[in-house]
C-alpha cells in the first residue's frame, strides 16, 4: 500500500461524511487485493501522486427542487446522504470489481449528482457541461420508479494526465431516461465508463461519441434486472491517425422479455485501430442480445465483421449514410 497515497486521500476528503471518508481510505487499503482493469497500468502509474481539483462546482448543476436535484457531487454527498452512501460505486461502476476503480473512488474529486423522484417526468434535457481539470470526474444519476428523463452531458475534461471520467445510471421500476454524451477531451489517455443499473420494466438509450485520443478504453455496461428491462446503446467514433481504441460491451442480468441492442459506427483513419468489442453477457446469462458493427475507412467497409463493397471518402459522407436520421448522433455529419 502506498502510504502517501492514503495520507493524501485522507486529507483531501476532510469535512466529507464519515462513510465517505471510510470507504476513500478503504478503497486506498484493499486495491491490491481486487482484479487487475484492462490495460490499467498506464492509468495507475500516473496516479500515485496525484492532484485533487478543486473549484469546479460553478460549471455544474445547481437546482434543488421538488421536480429534481442536480447538484455537484461534493454537495450531494453532504445534503443526500442517505442516496449516495447507498448507491456511490455499488451498483454500475462497483468499487470492489478492479484495483482502476478503487483507485478511482479514492480520488473521485468532481462529478455531477442527479437525482429524478418517483413519476415525475421531465419535458426539458437536463444538461451537464462540466469544465475541470480532474483526473477522476463521477457522475451519478438516479431516476426513480415510472420517471422519465433525458441528460445531456457535454464536459469539457482539459487535464493533460490519465483520465477516468465514469457515469452510473440507476434506475428505477419503469423509469425511462435517455442520456447522450459528447465531451472533449484533452490527453492522450481516456477512460470512459458508462454503466448502469436498471430495475424490472425499465428502458434506457444511451447515445455516445467515443472520446478520440492517442489511446482509449470505454466500457458500457447495464445490469438488467428482471423482467421486460430494456438497455439500447448507439456508439459513434472517429479514431484519428496512430491512435487506438477499443469499446466494450457487456450486459448482465435476468428476466422475460429482457433484451440488450448495441449499433456501432466507426471511421478509421490510416494506420489506426478501432476494436468495437462483442456484446455480450458477463456470467452466460440466456438474454436477448442484439448488435450491429460498422467499421470503414478510405479503402473498405466492414460490416458485422464482413467486407463489403460500398465505399466513402471522408468521415462525414460515411457518418451521413449510416447514422439513423432520429438519432441524436446524426448531428455528426
Amino acid at each position: 500500500m502506498n502510504e502517501e497515497l492514503l495520507k493524501t486521500v485522507q486529507k483531501a476528503s476532510q469535512g466529507q461524511p464519515d462513510w465517505l471518508q471510510k470507504k476513500r481510505s478503504l478503497a486506498i487499503m484493499l486495491q491490491k487485493r481486487f482484479p487487475l482493469a484492462n490495460q490499467q497500468q498506464a492509468w495507475l502509474a500516473k496516479w500515485q501522486e496525484p492532484e485533487l481539483v478543486t473549484n469546479d462546482e460553478s460549471s455544474l448543476l445547481n437546482h434543488d427542487g421538488d421536480d429534481f436535484v442536480a447538484l455537484p457531487i461534493n454537495m450531494a454527498v453532504q445534503k443526500y446522504p442517505e442516496l449516495l452512501q447507498e448507491n456511490l460505486m455499488e451498483k454500475a461502476v462497483r468499487w470492489q470489481d478492479n484495483q482502476l476503480n478503487a483507485l478511482h473512488l479514492a480520488l473521485m474529486d468532481t462529478g455531477q449528482f442527479i437525482y429524478v423522484p418517483d413519476e415525475t417526468k421531465l419535458e426539458k434535457p437536463l444538461k451537464v457541461g462540466l469544465v475541470t481539470r480532474s483526473n477522476n470526474p463521477h457522475n451519478l444519476i438516479i431516476v426513480g420508479a415510472g420517471a422519465q428523463v433525458t441528460v445531456i452531458e457535454e464536459s469539457d475534461y482539459k487535464t493533460q494526465s490519465p483520465l477516468f471520467a465514469a457515469t452510473e445510471i440507476l434506475m428505477g421500476t419503469g423509469a425511462q431516461v435517455k442520456f447522450c454524451q459528447n465531451n472533449h477531451y484533452h490527453g492522450d489517455l481516456v477512460r470512459l465508463a458508462v454503466h448502469s443499473y436498471q430495475a424490472r420494466g425499465s428502458k434506457l438509450e444511451v447515445e455516445g461519441v467515443i472520446p478520440e485520443n492517442q489511446q482509449g478504453y470505454s466500457s458500457f455496461y447495464s445490469f438488467l434486472d428482471g423482467s421486460d428491462a430494456h438497455w439500447n446503446v448507439q456508439l459513434a467514433s472517429m479514431v484519428e491517425a496512430d491512435c487506438q481504441q477499443e469499446v466494450v460491451t457487456q450486459v448482465d442480468g435476468y428476466g422475460e422479455n429482457t433484451s440488450a441492442q448495441v449499433n456501432e459506427w466507426g471511421w478509421v483513419a490510416p494506420n489506426a485501430q478501432l476494436k468495437w468489442g462483442k456484446l455480450a453477457t458477463v456470467d452466460d446469462e440466456p438474454l436477448e442480445l442484439h448488435q450491429h458493427r460498422v467499421i470503414a475507412s478510405n479503402e473498405k467497409t466492414v460490416v458485422n465483421d464482413q467486407k463489403e463493397t460500398s465505399h466513402f471518402n471522408a468521415p462525414g459522407d460515411f457518418f451521413k449514410a449510416q447514422l439513423p436520421a432520429n438519432s441524436w448522433l446524426a448531428r455528426l455529419s
